[in-house]
């Protein structure tokens, strides 16, 4: 009987040793896992802060594309105010030369139905305050400010 008493404590204490082993075993693994899973939430808020960093920066880049495209439709509106009473002074000084409408296109390369919009928005010939040649360098100087001031 003391024999296999003594058996079966050399064998409780060798799996006593063995569950300590394992247990160390065990808590270094576990160690290991939560650096690992710590590394990963780490570069995963990373990534989450990126990706909000590149949104931001896209909405701004809209936001300054849009104001862009803002001031140049202005200054084209602009442009395009200055310089069509000019450019309509010039086509009633050219239909004052008896030329037709279909004429006045086909000399100026400007769409039948864009001269006959032009010559209805313009003044008669006789009270026009200046002649299309007086008009349109200022319109066209104008129009390089504008560029110039977008550009810069």
């Amino acid at each position: 009987m003391g024999k296999t008493t003594n058996e079966a404590v050399t064998a409780r204490d060798t799996a006593r040793k063995r569950l300590l082993a394992l247990n160390a075993d065990r808590a270094a693994r576990d160690a290991r896992i939560e650096a690992a899973a710590a590394k990963v939430i780490t570069t995963a808020g990373k990534l989450t802060d990126a990706a909000a960093a590149a949104e931001s920066a896209r909405a701004e880049a809209r936001t300054g594309y849009e104001a862009a495209l803002t001031r140049i439709d202005a200054t084209y509106a602009a442009a395009v105010g200055r310089a069509e009473p000019a450019v309509a002074a010039g086509l009633v000084e050219l239909t004052a030369e008896k030329l037709s409408p279909a004429d006045v296109a086909a000399l100026t390369d400007l769409p039948s139905a864009e001269v006959k919009r032009l010559l209805k928005s313009a003044p008669a010939a006789s009270s026009a305050p200046a002649t299309a040649a007086a008009v349109l360098p200022v319109a066209v100087d104008s129009v390089r400010a504008d560029a110039a001031a977008l550009a810069g």
